[in-house]
């Protein structure tokens, strides 16, 4: 029940996906219609909660390296997917009890205490590329889309308790999804290549932590937010 999702999201990138498909036809009219981007993003992650028994401490940096993909099916318009390794995560205390399950261990958390969750995913985006006509060298974008997180790891710190990047797999959903917007500029530094910066803002969809119900844990649905710094490369 706590994982279900606004249909709005869903129905954008059916139109996302039925644009791109459909206008495919015109790319045979643009040459060198597919763009390759390597980045690196720093991250300013942290976990939100829609319960008031969970508190967010303060965000983590993080980070975001990977290969884009963009298919031009019009002048300035692309389809935008790719592969990534996104570490991201945050920092919560619960003003109730909470008990935290590890690998081979459960320690009882007492309120107040914080846990830190470090989580690293393959990241797989799918969006729109929106850019304008190049001004000089300056050419602006906007990128906007979904993301599919699938887990590679989970580990907990609890500083108050000397515990630090403990497996924490069994807490944290294997697979979760999101939604991206990105907007940027690209230099022109060659004839078909290009370095870019820009700002970017990311939220899942669905409940990231998992509210186990054998042992004390109060529900709530706890989702990680992203602020994007991309440095890239085009080519």
């Amino acid at each position: 029940m706590k994982r279900m999702v606004n249909l709005l999201p869903v129905r954008i990138l059916a139109i996302i996906v039925l644009v791109t498909f459909t206008s495919r036809g015109t790319a045979q009219d643009f040459n060198h219609n597919m763009k390759f981007i390597l980045h690196a993003d720093p991250l300013i992650t942290w976990l939100g909660s829609d319960n008031s028994v969970y508190g967010s401490t303060g965000a983590k940096a993080g980070f975001n390296i990977g290969l884009n993909a963009l298919y031009y099916f019009a002048e300035n318009y692309a389809a935008s997917t790719g592969i990534s390794f996104l570490a991201s995560g945050g920092r919560q205390i619960a003003a109730e009890d909470h008990t935290m399950v590890f690998s081979n261990f459960t320690k009882e958390v007492a309120p107040g205490d914080e846990m830190i969750y470090n989580l690293r995913y393959i990241n797989i985006p799918l969006g729109a590329r929106l850019q304008t006509n190049q001004n000089g060298s300056l050419t602006y974008f906007t990128d906007l889309g979904f993301d599919i997180r699938l887990r590679l790891k989970a580990t907990v710190d609890l500083p108050a308790y000397e515990i630090s990047d403990e497996n924490a797999n069994s807490e944290v959903y294997g697979i979760n999804a999101g939604w991206h917007v990105l907007f940027g500029l690209e230099y022109e530094v060659g004839t078909e290549s290009s370095i870019i910066a820009g700002l970017g803002y990311d939220q899942d969809f669905f409940d990231v932590t998992k509210d186990l119900t054998d042992v004390f844990q109060p529900e709530d649905r706890s989702r990680i937010h992203m602020v994007r710094f991309r440095f890239g490369y085009k080519f």
